[in-house]
């Protein structure tokens, strides 16, 4: 009897750390499928860095841009704030300027069809920046600020007459799209430019 007793209890025990185990695998399964699929959800869209502050600062600041442009949220966004639109795309390379710049989409914005008189002026530094292929950030480093490569490129514009005659312009001494890389024109330029400052 005794021997029947220590088997069953055997049984019974092995069946309590099964179940046990089994609890224990199903629930770690669970919390990392929950964990995984947090992961893998989209971010929401309005953590671009043109936002700052609390997420009701950033609303608020959504809704002044909504407000310039006579628009919706769904004119950048889908529906869940997961993708942007055509246009939302385009906002997104806005923003990131007038984060380099250190501006508000005011600066050269009326409305959603009209400008300041910056327009020109913005209009030719992206041409330059897509034909360069750089961003904003390359060359500033906020308002009335440049990075040591923008106050390079700015001796170069007000050398060569960029305000004038525009992107072209610099062609005739940068190899396009490498960064701003000097062709052999542009180095002979450069060595003239050291001479008559005695470097």
């Amino acid at each position: 009897m005794l021997k029947f007793l220590l088997n069953r209890n055997i049984v019974v025990y092995t069946g309590v750390i099964c179940i046990v185990t089994i609890f224990s695998f199903c629930k770690y399964a669970l919390t990392e499928t929950e964990k995984s699929s947090k992961a893998k959800s989209p971010a929401v869209t309005y953590s671009n860095p043109y936002f700052k502050g609390t997420k009701e600062e950033r609303i608020t600041q959504v809704e002044k841009i909504t407000r310039l442009f006579g628009v919706k949220c769904d004119y950048c966004h889908n529906e869940d704030l997961t993708a942007f639109t055509e246009e939302g795309e385009i906002s997104k390379k806005m923003m990131a300027a007038s984060v380099a710049l250190g501006v508000d989409c005011d600066y050269c914005h009326v409305d959603g069809k009209r400008y300041t008189e910056k327009e020109n002026q913005a209009k030719k530094m992206f041409e330059l920046s897509e034909t360069m292929a750089t961003e904003c950030d390359f060359c500033h480093a906020g308002k009335d600020q440049l990075t040591p490569k923008g106050e390079q490129a700015k001796t170069a514009f007000l050398t060569r007459d960029w305000a004038t005659k525009g992107t072209k312009q610099c062609l005739e001494c940068h190899i396009e799209k490498k960064q701003f890389a000097l062709n052999f024109y542009g180095w002979q330029v450069l060595n003239a430019m050291k001479g008559l400052k005695g470097m």
